[in-house]
């Protein structure tokens, strides 16, 4: 138990050292590292449970009749094989043996501090509940907000978060409490606050890791950092923000295990001034690079660390896996088969991940300013529409409708814009969809006839703050099939629900948005749920191929890749 406790501290240094060169990496080339922090207190404590065994994985070459090229190729088989791990000498099998009554005392130990923790957590979240009744509600700087007497600035709140100010903010200058709120609203929009708790929870899994602790303290100056880079982006001058955090942080509040958005402590803010006021260089990539690459082996030493031949709680592990040799040879054109259909696969999913982030990213930049109230003629708010569509190129187009479905302001690259022209767009599925789930997707179509744009809308929690609907330039996604090289004579293509191909290296194919949904896998694609499927199908121009898919989370494209048969059964 000692020597899997130890195993386990150990892991989490290297980890956490890998995050660190990581995150200098990122800071480097300007990108955010909170998500850095979060995966490595994820793989903190995953790699620990995970046996040193991996999977090999064999797909045989047979596969229907090419006069039923509908038929499914044989499912792979899975054998696990031992694979050799270097074992630090502290963690040996038997270096630390206990008695099993002292094994049985660290595991309770564990379980109640597991336990307290996670009663802490909670409690802490049901006394900012009750303590929320007694706040009141207001407006700040456009923006609905809790006023309390003593706590926040934070933004509170897991599942419906919502930013609390103490009192005494209400005395400052508009423009400090404009750069508040613009701070805590960044937080809101990058569910930092849901990152957080999820981490504290994650820590109540391993409370006596002390490492696991440093990294919690890590995330939590990674968020704020992040957090500092989005609200400088918006165009604020980083004296006046840098001189706000320092005038907000000497009054902080109470502190509360489940806040979010607080200014930190003496060090954190002064650690955060630093970041913000250092000489932004060219990106040093050689340095990036190596530092990159030095976090991806401390990641890879970690996951390599053997743990000792021991489980849990203590008893000797004496399982034993028998490894078939024959499985470790080369099987010929199956081989070569398996791994062409694996990096089609691979090709896909590739496709609908960058696709995915690309929709995820665009929601979020519009996120923050459908919080925001919708009133007609609102000079802020039509700054703000500019400011968003100069921060985020995709979106040509962003038009913010009441709650009854009229039209308050339209601004766009393509058009003049429109300020209190009162459209009511209250019977299209723009506005009704968006206001019944949240988030609309809507068909893409040819802008034009020169490239596919989508309109995206969205809705916040309020009922009163109407809906934002952007037009979405999807270029990106044209480029992404255009530059995708499938073998000597494959292709990619993203199909839309309905069928139709919405971007095919074929600019002709993909501006007629040609109906393929006649196509067997495609049908079998829209009407099953599974995704990876290799299967011999016939194409759009009636030739055998292989073909897999996979899902675009969110507007629910599908994403082919297809091989021509002579060329995945060539040797």
């Amino acid at each position: 138990m000692l020597s899997w406790m130890l195993y386990s501290i150990v892991v989490s240094l290297l980890m956490g050292l890998a995050a660190l060169a990581l995150e200098r990496s990122a800071q480097i080339r300007q990108k955010p590292a909170r998500w850095l922090w979060g995966t490595c207190m994820i793989a903190s404590l995953a790699i620990p449970f995970i046996p040193s065994k991996v999977s090999v994985v064999q797909i045989p070459a047979t596969y229907a009749d090419r006069a039923t090229s509908s038929e499914i190729l044989t499912p792979p088989q899975t054998t696990a094989i031992e694979t050799p791990r270097f074992t630090l000498p502290i963690i040996g099998a038997n270096q630390i043996p206990l008695s099993n009554e002292a094994s049985k005392l660290l595991d309770w130990t564990w379980r109640m501090a597991s336990m307290a923790l996670a009663l802490v957590i909670l409690a802490s979240g049901a006394h900012l509940s009750w303590r929320r009744r007694r706040w009141d509600r207001g407006h700040m700087a456009g923006t609905a907000v809790y006023i309390s007497e003593d706590c926040g600035p934070a933004v509170v709140g897991f599942f419906r978060p919502y930013i609390v100010v103490p009192r005494w903010l209400t005395k400052l200058s508009p423009d400090e409490q404009e750069l508040v709120i613009a701070h805590e609203r960044s937080h809101l929009v990058a569910y930092d606050t849901q990152l957080l708790t999820i981490a504290v929870c994650l820590l109540a899994c391993m409370p006596w890791n002390p490492m696991l602790w440093w990294q919690l303290r890590r995330l939590r100056l990674a968020i704020e950092i992040d957090c500092d880079a989005r609200v400088l982006s918006l165009g604020y001058p980083v004296a006046r923000y840098s001189e706000t955090l320092i005038a907000v942080g000497e009054r902080q509040s109470a502190n509360y295990a489940m806040t979010m958005a607080r200014y930190g402590s003496k060090s954190f803010l002064e650690q955060r001034i630093h970041n913000m006021l250092r000489k932004k260089n060219r990106p040093a990539r050689v340095s990036a690079l190596a530092l990159a690459c030095l976090g991806v082996g401390l990641a890879v030493c970690a996951a390599e660390v053997a743990p000792p031949k021991v489980d849990i709680v203590g008893k000797t592990s004496n399982q034993q896996i028998s490894v078939d040799p024959q499985l470790l040879q080369a099987k010929g054109q199956s081989d070569v088969q398996a791994l062409r259909s694996r990096i089609l696969l691979m090709q896909a999913e590739g496709i609908a991940d960058k696709l995915t982030q690309f929709i995820k990213e665009s929601q979020n930049q519009v996120g923050w300013i459908t919080q925001l109230p919708p009133t007609a003629g609102s000079d802020p708010l039509r700054f703000d529409a500019l400011r968003l569509l100069r921060l985020a190129p995709a979106i040509t187009e962003l038009s913010r409708l009441d709650a009854e479905g009229k039209e308050l302001m339209k601004v766009s690259r393509l058009a003049m814009d429109v300020v209190g022209s009162g459209t009511d767009y209250s019977k299209e599925a723009k506005f009704t969809e968006t206001v019944a789930k949240k988030i609309y997707y809507g068909p893409v179509y040819m802008r034009r006839e020169s490239e596919p744009y989508m309109t995206l809308g969205m809705a916040s929690g309020r009922s009163d703050a109407g809906v934002s609907v952007v037009e979405l330039n999807l270029k990106l996604m044209w480029d992404m099939v255009q530059h995708t090289k499938v073998g000597d004579g494959g292709l990619a293509y993203v199909v839309n629900a309905e069928g139709r191909v919405i971007a095919h290296p074929d600019f002709g194919v993909g501006k007629s948005l040609r109906d393929v949904s006649s196509l067997t896998q495609v049908q079998e694609a829209r009407t099953t749920p599974s995704t990876g499927s290799v299967r011999v199908a016939r194409d759009m121009n009636d030739q055998e191929v292989v073909v897999v898919h996979t899902r675009v989370a969110g507007p629910g494209w599908l994403v082919f890749v297809e091989l021509p048969i002579g060329e995945w059964t060539k040797n």
